[in-house]
């Protein structure tokens, strides 16, 4: 069966669009966070690129629509991408003027072209803007809260096919042209249309799982739903949360938080050194140990993969640095007992709200720099700093 390119792109935009209702329809349901907005925003700016498409189809005299669609067609994997840096909870600012640049040179490129541009108006621009922004987008979901997701791997591989498609298709572009026989059989509209039906089913999807996620997290209202692991570690975003809460709270009530950071330093060189497993069974043993040995009533929480924070409220008898001195000795003797062909350097950092202010991720931050710096010197500081 052979279709038309009028069919394949009508039935990539009923697959945009409807994933896109459903999409928003969500969205409005959950009262989404950032990340869930900016993806929505991406299936609408897809949505809008499919839509100027078919217009071009069946007025191709109509120049300016192929310019627009294909700054929308940019828009839409730009907004993945800032979806992405939002869920990380990073500034969304440059990232956001980059897509806008982006955006603007690819409908200059299109209109510049005028309209004896044909379907390939501002090809090569739409082609390589795409392929910056897929991959921008992919390196995203390799880092911070979203790598943790397992369902970002799915975000990954759709991003990163884009980028690949687009490479390729760009270089086979330039070098044999748009009307060679290996460009109309493998980079065709036909095929891309198809491949963009494969991957927005997909990039719905995964990007559904992973709002759900955030938006199970940040919870409606005031509500929170807190994470932690099988040793009843917190989280980070959970811990960040839940900090932040009772910083106010102690605030307001004039009293103090006490953080210490703990973390070990050479786990990526036993990684090396010993193997995965030797490392992951550190790792597990060493967050154990720390939730074990912390004071009952405190809140434990996940820093990254080598360090934990142990935060609880003080007066003005509370001897922090006893805490933290008998803290590290029994950590340091718990990862000693399991036997492993390294024991890693254990770091202890602390950080008080009548030194450093309530403000929950400076609180964290602090104490989690000067654990590291005594996990690389040796030095325990065993006081405030």
């Amino acid at each position: 069966m052979n279709l038309d390119l009028l069919s394949l792109q009508t039935a990539a935009s009923v697959v945009i669009v409807v994933s896109a209702v459903m999409y928003l329809l969500d969205t409005l349901m959950l009262k989404d966070g950032l990340p869930g907005r900016l993806w929505a925003s991406a299936y609408l700016a897809g949505t809008f690129s499919a839509l100027c498409y078919l217009g071009w189809l069946l007025l191709p005299d109509v120049f300016l629509t192929i310019a627009l669609g294909n700054g929308a067609f940019v828009a839409a994997t730009g907004f993945i991408w800032l979806g992405c840096v939002a869920f990380n909870r990073r500034s969304v600012r440059i990232p956001a003027l980059i897509v806008v640049a982006v955006g603007l040179i690819v409908v200059v490129a299109a209109l510049a072209a005028g309209p004896d541009g044909g379907d390939w108006a501002g090809a090569v621009a739409l082609f390589l803007g795409n392929a910056a922004l897929a991959v921008a987008g992919a390196v995203e979901t390799r880092r911070g809260a979203i790598r943790r997701r397992w369902s970002s791997t799915g975000l990954t591989l759709v991003l990163g096919i884009e980028a690949v498609w687009f490479v390729v298709r760009t270089v086979v572009f330039l070098s044999v042209g748009p009307d060679s026989e290996l460009f109309r059989t493998v980079f065709d509209t036909r095929v891309s249309s198809l491949l963009t039906i494969t991957l927005v089913i997909a990039a719905v999807v995964v990007t559904s799982a992973l709002r759900a996620n955030e938006s199970a997290l940040r919870g409606p209202g005031t509500a929170k739903s807190l994470s932690v692991d099988a040793d009843g570690v917190l989280f980070r975003e959970s811990f960040e949360a839940t900090m932040t809460i009772v910083c106010a709270r102690a605030e307001s009530a004039d009293e103090g938080v006490g953080l210490i950071g703990v973390r070990i330093d050479d786990l990526r060189r036993v990684a090396v050194a010993f193997g995965p497993d030797e490392a992951d069974s550190i790792a597990g043993e060493f967050r154990a140990s720390v939730r074990r040995h912390a004071p009952t009533m405190a809140l434990v929480g996940e820093v990254d993969a080598a360090g934990v924070a142990v935060a609880f409220t003080t007066t003005a008898t509370t001897d922090v640095r006893r805490i933290a001195r008998i803290l590290h000795e029994r950590v340091v003797a718990d990862l000693a007992r399991l036997g492993p062909s390294v024991v890693p350097v254990v770091g202890t950092g602390m950080a008080l709200t009548a030194d450093h202010g309530f403000d929950a991720a400076a609180l964290i931050a602090r104490a989690d720099e000067a654990a590291a710096q005594a996990a690389v010197t040796g030095a325990q500081p065993f006081g405030v700093v």
